[in-house]
């Protein structure tokens, strides 16, 4: 019984499945939420996540079993399904939600003030300076942009049809205030 309703083992499955995916897709977007410092919002995703966890648990315990070995291997694969799929869905999520910032560091083969310039014109706030590559003794640029993970694809582009020998290094920001950005605090 589950709620005062007989389900069949088909149905139990369908439940946990679907159960599941919400759930460990909130689980993802709380996770991130946390590693980001926002306590409050993770808190909210951790609420609905423990309370369909909590429903579709009890849905799977409540089911009469007929054949205990076959109708336990069944729910145990649809929860399994659900936990995969809803990671997966999860972390796509998670990437559209939860805006991300990104620091990256170039530095250029050799010196290229076209592309400083292209770079510019595309709105990318840069700091500049000057470096030696370990490989070479001449003078290039060390590049630093901050700018938002939905930029990289573009900002990846614009430095390849520039220089493909640039060394690019890129890491998440937790938070960027004044400069470029203004003051975000």
């Amino acid at each position: 019984m589950f709620f005062g309703v007989e389900l069949s083992l088909p149905v139990v499955c369908i439940l946990v499945v679907i159960g599941r995916i919400i759930d460990m897709a909130l689980c993802s977007i709380r996770t991130v939420y946390t590693v980001r410092s926002k306590p409050l919002i993770a808190a909210l995703f951790g609420f609905f996540e423990a309370f369909i966890w909590f429903i579709i648990v009890k849905a799977a315990l409540d089911y009469v079993f007929s054949d205990p070995v076959y109708d336990t291997i069944f729910i145990a694969l649809s929860y399994s399904i659900g936990f995969a799929v809803g990671t997966y869905l999860g972390g796509l999520l998670s990437s559209i939600i939860v805006k991300t910032k990104i620091s990256v560091q170039v530095v250029l083969s050799s010196k290229n003030d076209e592309l400083v310039k292209a770079l510019r014109e595309k709105g990318y706030g840069q700091t500049i300076l000057s470096a030696h590559g370990s490989q070479n003794d001449k003078e290039t640029y060390f590049i630093n942009i901050e700018t938002e993970e939905k930029k990289l694809k573009e900002l990846k582009s614009i430095i390849d049809s520039f220089d493909k020998k640039a060394f690019v290094s890129i890491n998440e920001t937790k938070q960027v205030f004044g400069g470029y950005f203004g003051n975000n605090k």
